[in-house]
C-alpha cells in the first residue's frame, strides 16, 4: 500500500482559550516543559500550559492514561530534545521524544497566545539504533542536511577502517512511513537497510541512509503532507547525492533504491550521474497498473477502484472515496498518487547510461520478479539478478506466506547471502 504518512491524533482542541499559566512564550520551551511535566506525573502542571479549549476536553486523568500508553508502546520515557535549525516559535512544531525503544516525533499546535491547543504522534517513530544494532558496530555519524523546505536526517556509516577515496552509496527507502533502517510503526521491524549498510561497510563501502521527508526524524518541513509530490522525494535525493559527491573523503558514488526508492533513485540518477545504479525490488510497471493488479483478487474493490484510478491518471482529484479504499486513495495523499502515476519505470531506466543492476527476489510477495525482468527489457545493458528465496525485506525465506511475513518482524535475521554477494561483486 502506498501511503506518505499517517497520524494518530491524540488531542486537537483548536480555538482560543482564556489566559493560562504559560511559563514561556517560546513554543519549543513550552512543549519541552509539557513533556517534562508528564514525565514527572505533574499532569495538572502540564495542563496549565494548554489553552482553555484543550483543558475542557482533556482531564489530568485522561492525559495520564495517554502518557502511560506511550510508555507501554515505546518503552519508558528517557528525554526530550529539539531538532537542529528549526523555528522555535513555529506552529505546528515537532520535537523528538526519546523512549527506551523508539524516538517519537511529537507535534504541537499553539494559538496566538502561545498556549498548546493540541498535540499528536506521527506514526513513524524511529527504532532506537542502540537497541537493535548488530554487534558489528561500524562507525556511524548522524547528519542533518538542508533540502528545499526542511532538513533531512540520516546516518552515514563507514567501514571500521575508513580510507580516503572509499566508495559511498545513497540508500533510498521504499514507500510509506518506512524509516532509514527499514522499519515502521505498523509492525515492520526487519532492519533491512541497517543490515544492508553494515554488509556494505564490511566490504569497504560507506553508505548514507535517511528518513525521507515527513518520515522519522525528517519531519520539520514547511510543506504540509498533502502537498508532497513524487518530485519532492527526487529532489531530496539529488540534494543528498550532491552533498555526498562533494565530500573529498569519498570516491565512487552509487545509488541504491529499494521498492519505491528504485523509482526515486533512477530519476535522481539522471541528474546525479552516479558510477552505478542498483534497483532492489523496484517496480517495472506504472503505479496505476500495479494497484489494479493488486486489487484483482477482490472483484468488489477492483470494481470500485477502477474509476478512481482512471480519474487520478488524468490528474483529477476524487473527493468521495469508499471507506474500504480510503487507505489507498485518501484525498490527503492524492497529489502524491497523481504525481507517481506519471512515472513510467521502464522509460526512466532506459535513460540511464551508467552501470545498472536490477535485483528481484523469487519470494517477494509485493514486487514479483517480472518487474525486474521488465526493467531489464527496457535497459538491455543492465545486469539482472534474480535471487531464489529472497522476499521483499531482503531475507531468505522458506515456503508459505506465514513464514515469509514472519521475517518482517525479525530484525536479527540476516540478509539473504546471495544479495550481499551479488551486490558487492557488482559494485566492486
Amino acid at each position: 500500500m502506498i501511503r506518505i504518512y499517517t497520524f494518530i491524533i491524540l488531542f486537537l482542541a483548536m480555538g482560543r482559550g482564556s489566559a493560562v499559566n504559560a511559563q514561556t512564550a517560546n513554543h519549543a520551551a513550552t512543549a519541552q516543559s509539557f513533556i517534562s511535566n508528564l514525565a514527572a506525573a505533574d499532569y495538572e502542571q502540564a495542563l496549565d500550559l494548554a489553552a482553555a479549549a484543550f483543558k475542557a476536553k482533556v482531564s489530568a486523568e485522561s492525559i495520564s492514561k495517554i502518557w502511560q500508553q506511550l510508555n507501554q508502546a515505546y518503552g519508558p520515557y528517557e528525554s526530550v530534545s529539539l531538532p537542529d535549525s528549526i523555528d522555535q516559535n513555529a506552529s505546528p512544531l515537532t520535537i523528538h521524544t526519546t523512549f527506551r525503544d523508539y524516538v517519537v516525533p511529537l507535534t504541537f499546535h499553539f494559538n496566538s497566545e502561545h498556549e498548546i491547543v493540541g498535540f499528536f504522534v506521527q506514526q513513524s517513530p524511529r527504532v532506537r539504533g542502540d537497541v537493535k544494532k548488530s554487534p558489528a558496530n561500524f562507525p556511524e555519524e548522524e547528519i542533518k542536511i538542508k533540502v528545499d523546505g526542511g532538513v533531512i536526517s540520516g546516518n552515514l556509516m563507514t567501514p571500521k577502517n575508513p580510507q580516503t577515496g572509499m566508495p559511498i552509496a545513497l540508500l533510498i527507502a521504499g514507500s510509506g512511513p518506512t524509516d532509514r533502517d527499514g522499519n515502521n510503526a505498523y509492525g515492520l521491524q526487519a532492519n533491512s537497510y541497517l543490515l544492508l549498510a553494515e554488509a556494505l561497510a564490511d566490504n569497504g563501502i560507506a553508505t548514507f541512509r535517511y528518513d525521507k521527508r515527513l518520515i522519522g526524524e525528517s519531519v520539520n518541513f514547511e510543506t504540509s503532507a498533502n502537498k508532497v509530490v513524487f518530485n519532492d522525494f527526487v529532489q531530496d535525493a539529488v540534494t543528498l547525492g550532491q552533498f555526498l559527491k562533494g565530500r573529498k573523503d569519498f570516491g565512487k558514488f552509487y545509488i541504491i533504491g529499494h521498492s519505491e526508492g528504485s523509482n526515486i533513485g533512477m530519476v535522481a540518477a539522471q541528474q546525479l550521474h552516479p558510477d552505478a545504479f542498483v534497483s532492489i525490488a523496484g517496480p517495472g510497471e506504472n503505479l496505476a497498473e500495479i494497484l489494479e493488479t493488486q486489487l484483482l483478487p477482490d472483484p468488489n474493490l477492483a470494481k470500485q477502484a477502477k474509476p478512481i484510478i482512471a480519474k487520478l491518471v488524468k490528474g483529477e482529484f476524487v473527493e468521495n472515496v469508499p471507506e474500504e479504499l480510503n487507505g489507498l486513495f485518501d484525498p490527503s495523499i492524492q497529489a502524491f498518487i497523481i504525481s507517481s502515476f506519471q512515472v513510467e519505470p521502464t522509460e526512466e531506466v532506459s535513460k540511464l547510461n551508467v552501470p545498472v543492476l536490477l535485483i528481484g527476489g523469487t519470494a517477494d510477495l509485493q514486487v514479483p520478479t517480472i518487474n525486474a525482468e521488465l526493467l531489464k527489457e527496457a535497459n538491455p545493458n543492465a545486469r539482472l539478478l534474480l535471487i531464489k528465496g529472497m522476499n521483499h525485506v531482503l531475507k531468505a525465506v522458506g515456503s508459505g506466506k506465514e513464514a515469509n511475513l514472519a521475517t518482517y518482524k525479525s530484525p536479527g535475521l540476516p540478509l539473504h547471502s546471495d544479495l550481499v554477494i551479488g551486490l558487492v561483486n557488482f559494485l566492486k
